[in-house]
């Protein structure tokens, strides 16, 4: 069977080529009646949309490319998922790539995406900095990572840190810990460390980094979290403590060690985590969280596709509370 192309549809809605042309690129420009007339007739004729060929008139094209530093995370896979929901909205489709090793492998898959003509990259990975991200010419959308002269959408990491130290010390936690992969002041995990050293800074408390816990599911990591755990205990016998963790994934290796090694909570050690992503919901004893709105941070980022413009957007922290404080 021969493709229909938009030239069929036009004849059989009645239509000129323009318009049908204005219904795949511009339908805000035309009535609702048209829009249902040209969309009965695409129905009927079965027709699919030639995204290559579009690409080559209009020279753009609905594909958005993606870069993860990686899938394990929740944060991550549900961000991904909401940014599916917000794209179909918007007739877009993902490209989506784990970070490379190296600057000039990231670069590589960057060209491979400017390729395809994307619309843009929303990049979450932190291999390049940010005056490698200045220089590429295609409309960059960050996540979660500080600095540079294009869209960054961030969470507001301090003030997620400082509730968190907050409400541990409101809950008569004598010991308040911190534990985190990383140190790096463009990480946005920094900004949750300095907001919850400051808040509990007259209090007793240690900031842990171990980043053997930066991939959660992996054998190193459950080793880490569990020498980690047996470390305080031993520390600070008969002392409830309340541990502030970078992620949520890491609240949970945290619990399931708790209960392993027969640590009540949240009446012996309270647990909180960040994120509000699915895990912190479906753990054995659900975890209160820093909520960072990840449906909001994904409509931010598609919507900025069609209006770019370099600047910050900050996305306000709150703390959600379950199962693992009082």
């Amino acid at each position: 069977m021969d493709k229909v192309g938009i030239k069929a549809i036009a004849e059989k809605s009645g239509v000129s080529l323009t318009t049908v042309s204005r219904y795949f690129n511009k339908p805000e420009l035309l009535s609702q009646k048209t829009k249902d007339k040209i969309q009965a007739v695409i129905q009927e004729l079965n027709y699919s949309q030639d995204n290559v060929a579009r690409i080559l008139v209009t020279g753009k094209s609905n594909l958005v490319g993606v870069i993860f530093p990686q899938l394990h995370l929740s944060f991550y896979t549900e961000l991904l998922n909401q940014l599916i929901q917000f794209g179909e909205e918007k007739d877009y489709s993902f490209i989506v790539y784990t970070s490379r090793d190296t600057k000039e492998a990231e670069l590589n898959v960057i060209d491979m995406l400017k390729s395809y003509r994307v619309k843009g990259i929303i990049l979450l990975s932190h291999i390049l900095d940010s005056k490698d991200i200045e220089q590429l010419d295609v409309p960059i959308i960050s996540i979660e990572r500080a600095g540079g002269d294009f869209c960054q959408i961030n969470n507001d990491n301090y003030t997620g840190g400082k509730l968190a130290g907050e409400k541990l010390m409101k809950d008569g936690c004598e010991v308040l810990v911190h534990i985190n992969n990383g140190y790096y002041e463009d990480w946005p995990s920094f900004k949750r460390i300095v907001g919850f050293e400051f808040s509990v800074k007259d209090t007793l408390h240690e900031t842990i980094i171990r980043k053997e816990l930066t991939d959660p599911y992996s054998e190193e990591a459950s080793t880490t979290m569990s020498t980690v755990l047996d470390d305080l205990l031993k520390k600070y016998p008969n002392k409830k403590m309340g541990v502030f963790c970078s992620n949520d994934d890491i609240a949970n290796m945290l619990q399931r060690d708790c209960i392993r090694k027969g640590v009540k909570i949240p009446e012996d050690l309270e647990i909180i985590g960040y994120d509000n992503s699915p895990v912190s919901d479906n753990a054995i004893f659900p975890i209160t969280s820093i909520d960072q709105n990840i449906p909001l941070m994904a409509e931010i980022a598609v919507n900025s596709l069609d209006t770019y413009i370099p600047h910050e957007n900050v996305v306000s922290a709150k703390l959600i509370e379950k199962g693992t404080t009082l």
